[in-house]
């Protein structure tokens, strides 16, 4: 019982939470190439972000001025994200660089 609990535990421990406040730019925002894309962050990210002090969360307020810095180290260095199991598809792989060329453009 207690390994079901744990293994509970740490599930929930992996779902991406978003605050209210970005909950709310997520219902007003009409760029769905940014939500996308934060989906992304969020899912494969935000889970190591979070866990360990002083790094960056990355949030839809914050996600566009860090955008050269996660080019760099998702497509050029590919230092992240790191870990088997937060390996990018192909597919999510398209979302960020969709993102980051939307952002080049403007």
């Amino acid at each position: 019982m207690k390994s079901i609990i744990y293994i509970i535990l740490v599930f929930i421990n992996f779902i991406p939470q978003t605050s209210i406040n970005d909950q709310q730019v997520l219902e007003s925002q009409t760029n769905t190439t940014k939500q996308d894309a934060y989906l992304v962050l969020g899912t494969k990210c935000n889970i190591c972000h979070s866990a360990k002090k002083n790094r960056t969360i990355f949030s839809l307020e914050n996600m566009d001025d860090l955008a050269k810095a996660i080019e760099y180290q998702v497509f050029i260095t590919k230092k992240m994200p790191k870990g088997r199991k937060n390996n990018l598809s192909s597919l999510e792989e398209e979302k960020l660089l969709k993102w980051i060329s939307s952002l080049n453009k403007t």
